[in-house]
């Protein structure tokens, strides 16, 4: 792993503590060399603002608007105690967090109160010079909040796009397996009809033969008759594509984690237990699942690792797609779309799905198959 990925994966807050730290060692340095003889107000009360002015800092993704506040009121009365060797970069920043990470309603009437006091302090400072303060206003506060507000409405874009989306994506993914677990069916109608065609053969000249030959009709009907089951309780919506392409399972993944490599994402599998044949829809879905997880990764991790894991135990398969990453957006989720699929798959056969963050960082999504052994015609 190189040196940026591992400062990548570093948690934000220590990042924004650090800022806090630079930010008020850069204050309190400004503050030595130049302690403003002529100042309002003793050195000290201005070392105070100083620290009220830059540590909260450290707090501006978790309560952006009380940092803003604290922060602009702090650099307002060092401004108006003639502390002049403060700059606007604890503002600029502050005010930037606040645009990004809050609502319009919230945030308007907070940075407009801030405006009222603010304001006023720089233009008896600037001498009633409107045109520096105008200019001061607009590059310490008016340019952070543009900048602000331009990432928050992209990220709300993103998540009412993903809202649609996944309506849409129930309609299309239960549609999808509707046609897949078709071709499950269809397996054992196939058998059926094979071995009923070798009974009534042998019936006569090996009764012994055609028994066997009925028996694996029965049990090929019970398996084909589940997959009906399921097939019927998909709400199936009418489609365009009629395509029958072959259907993947799990002894494709190599290639499918060779894609993935080739696009740049790291990912190792893991195989724990025995591998078991696995029945047909079972055997589709889990491969899906793996695909949809890793998937979401190269769209939401950025630079990551993945990791997939397949645990074989009697009667189940557990599934364990996980990576690095830099986790669910914020405002968001991790894949809404493929979550959506990957919980309709697990459903279909009485199994359970878990996804969320990782305690260290990254996304886990994880799934538990129950796996009904059928027999093979």
């Amino acid at each position: 792993m190189s040196a940026w990925e591992r400062l990548r994966r570093v948690d934000h807050r220590i990042w924004d503590a650090l800022l806090a730290l630079v930010l008020l060692g850069g204050g309190i340095l400004g503050l030595l060399i130049d302690p403003r003889p002529d100042a309002r107000g003793p050195i000290a009360v201005g070392a105070a603002l100083i620290v009220a002015q830059n540590v909260p800092i450290a707090w501006r993704r978790r309560a952006p608007l009380i940092v803003a506040a604290v922060v602009v009121v702090s650099d307002a009365l060092l401004t108006y105690l003639g502390y002049e060797a403060t700059s606007g970069v604890s503002v600029g920043i502050a005010l930037y967090t606040a645009a990004a990470y809050e609502d319009r309603d919230r945030v308007a009437p907070v940075l407009g109160v801030l405006a009222a006091v603010a304001v006023p302090v720089a233009f008896v400072v600037n001498e009633g010079n409107w045109v520096e303060t105008v200019l001061g206003v607009i590059v310490i506060a008016g340019v952070p909040i543009t900048f602000g507000r331009i990432v928050f409405n992209r990220r709300a874009r993103i998540v009412r796009d993903r809202e649609v989306a996944a309506r849409e994506a129930v309609i299309v993914e239960r549609a999808r397996i509707a046609r897949e677990l078709h071709d499950v069916v269809e397996h054992h109608m196939s058998v059926m009809v094979v071995q009923a065609g070798a009974a009534r053969a042998v019936v006569g000249a090996d009764p012994q033969a055609a028994v066997d030959a009925l028996r694996q009709i029965e049990d090929a009907g019970r398996a084909g008759l589940t997959e009906m089951r399921r097939l019927l309780e998909i709400l199936k919506s009418q489609g365009h594509d009629d395509g029958r392409a072959p259907q993947p399972g799990l002894a494709h993944l190599e290639q499918l984690l060779a894609g993935i490599r080739a696009t740049g994402l790291p990912v190792e599998a893991v195989v724990e237990g025995s591998p078991q044949p696995l029945p047909p829809g079972v055997d589709l879905s889990a491969y899906r699942i793996v695909q949809e997880a890793l998937t979401n990764t190269l769209k939401h991790a950025g630079e990551a690792h993945a990791r997939v894991l397949l645990r074989y135990a009697p009667g189940v398969l557990d599934i364990e797609v996980a990576d690095d990453g830099r986790g669910a957006p914020a405002g968001g989720n991790h894949g809404g779309q493929g979550l959506i699929g990957m919980r309709e798959r697990v459903q279909l056969f009485g199994g359970t799905l878990e996804s969320g963050p990782r305690p260290g960082g990254g996304f886990l999504v994880r799934a538990h198959l129950p796996v009904v052994q059928e027999p093979v015609g």
